[in-house]
């Protein structure tokens, strides 16, 4: 699917939590699966003003480049596409992107032609549930030297999704905090180390 409309709702969490979570949710014998996301934007940010992020997800030896955009229910348009390893090392050392999918959407918001460039790298360690007619995630997420942790739930609405992790952490006695998504908190993060 080179396409999709995603409606999640998430909510950091401190360690304890995060592990109280995972006993309590079952996920001890789960599989943690490894992704490293990493990072784009134009000189401009042009990605951050648009309320977008562009990325390149490595996980188990496939490439996927993906731009997230606002869609107008309050979810996110999401286009991927595949890439090779050596475009996704093209992308990486030298901000070229191949052609696709993502960069006709590119094309159509005026932002083919600007200077691409990679910024850094998350990692994340996910652990992944059916839950409650949709999927829970927990993430550990590492990047320019912090790491945070996070409950992230997908279901097939914004409304849908808010209202089943809002009570999945109350009926835990967990509070829910207002939570960036992951790229808003890598740079962030990026600022407050460069001092900006």
């Amino acid at each position: 699917m080179s396409q999709e409309l995603e409606y999640e709702a998430k909510s950091l969490l401190n360690a304890t939590d995060f592990t109280k979570l995972i006993n309590d949710l079952k996920l001890l014998d789960e599989k943690k699966v490894q992704q490293h996301n990493h990072y784009f934007e134009t000189s401009d940010f042009s990605f951050r003003s648009m309320g977008s992020a562009l990325r390149i997800r490595e996980k188990n030896e496939s490439f996927t480049l993906t731009l997230k955009q606002p869609a107008e229910n309050g979810g996110l348009l999401e286009t991927h596409q595949k890439l090779s390893k050596e475009e996704m090392n093209l992308a990486l050392s030298q901000g070229t992107l191949p052609s696709g999918k993502v960069y006709h959407q590119l094309e159509g918001l005026g932002l083919a032609e600007k200077t691409i460039r990679f910024l850094g790298t998350l990692t994340t360690e996910r652990i992944e549930k059916p839950f409650a007619d949709g999927a829970v995630f927990l993430d550990k997420s590492s990047y320019l030297q912090a790491v945070d942790y996070e409950i992230e739930f997908e279901g097939h609405s914004l409304d849908y999704a808010e209202k089943t992790l809002k009570q999945l952490l109350e009926d835990k006695g967990i509070p829910q905090q207002e939570t960036a998504n992951k790229v808003a908190r890598f740079f962030a993060r990026k600022a407050e180390i460069e001092g900006e």
